[in-house]
């Protein structure tokens, strides 16, 4: 299959190619023509066409930089990161729900669920009114006649503007509140948005020693398995393990091998 890709004033023809990385499809939920960093190479990316990863190269000796959805100078470009041996994780640029789980120095990519987003800042799965990331919904390609506006998850007097491929947040005057049905800030009895986050203490894994798994871990592959307290789980790579737990509020699911919220968990589990 072969996609028609316009940038600027230049057409290309792509062969449809996938991102193997243990199943998770790095354009789900991605909007069209967004570009995404290639995990191990600096050089390439990927387009999101039709909910689908085409592969590309930069020329030149450039290095791909997903902020900016351009390929640039490696002194310039902002690379993905590389993992070293400890338990830690990043998120997977212009994804939201995407990041990359790393241990023993190796690398593998993992997606959050049911609308919930990775959060940086605790290493994990969240809420979507504690990260409130939008970035998976702007593109280059501006239309003055179709401007993108985006409600904010954390805040109802909140919201953002795509231009030129990024998001920029704005907020309401005093007393209003965004409106999706309009784009605009109107009054409060209008928009009837209800958005609670309370405080909380959830470390990083980079903070928290990881507790090694009291299990056996299978010799071969990168494998999760389910913990006796339904808000950990087990992560095992080459026979080695760890503990992992669920942000508060989400429970394991078994059978999709992540934390989500409970009503979703699948019966298997």
């Amino acid at each position: 299959m072969k996609y028609v890709l316009c940038i600027l004033v230049a057409c290309t023809t792509f062969d449809l190619l996938s991102a193997a990385s243990n199943s998770v499809n790095i354009c789900s939920g991605v909007s069209d023509n967004v570009f995404l960093p290639y995990l191990g190479d600096c050089s390439k990316y990927y387009v999101c066409i039709g909910g689908a990863p085409i592969e590309r190269k930069c020329d030149y000796d450039f290095y791909f930089d997903a902020k900016e959805q351009s390929c640039t100078y490696q002194n310039v470009a902002k690379c993905l990161p590389t993992c070293t041996n400890a338990l830690s994780s990043f998120c997977y640029d212009r994804t939201c729900t995407k990041y990359v789980l790393c241990y023993a120095g190796t690398a593998i990519i993992r997606e959050c669920r049911d609308g919930l987003q990775y959060n940086a800042e605790t290493d994990r799965c969240d809420f979507p009114q504690y990260v409130d990331c939008v970035d998976n919904m702007c593109t280059l390609f501006n239309d003055p006649k179709n401007i993108t506006f985006i409600n904010s998850q954390a805040s109802c007097e909140k919201y953002y503007i795509c231009m030129d491929g990024n998001a920029y947040p704005l907020t309401c005057s005093n007393g209003l509140q965004f409106n999706k049905d309009c784009d605009c800030c109107d009054f409060v009895e209008n928009v009837h948005c209800n958005i609670t986050a309370s405080t909380r203490n959830i470390l990083s894994y980079s903070k928290v020693p990881p507790r090694r798994a009291d299990i056996d871990c299978p010799a071969d592959g990168a494998n999760f398995i389910a913990h006796p307290d339904p808000a950990k789980y087990y992560y095992c790579l080459n026979g080695m393990g760890v503990v992992l737990e669920c942000t508060p509020g989400l429970l394991y699911d078994a059978e999709f091998e992540e934390c989500r919220t409970p009503e979703k968990i699948s019966r298997k589990s």
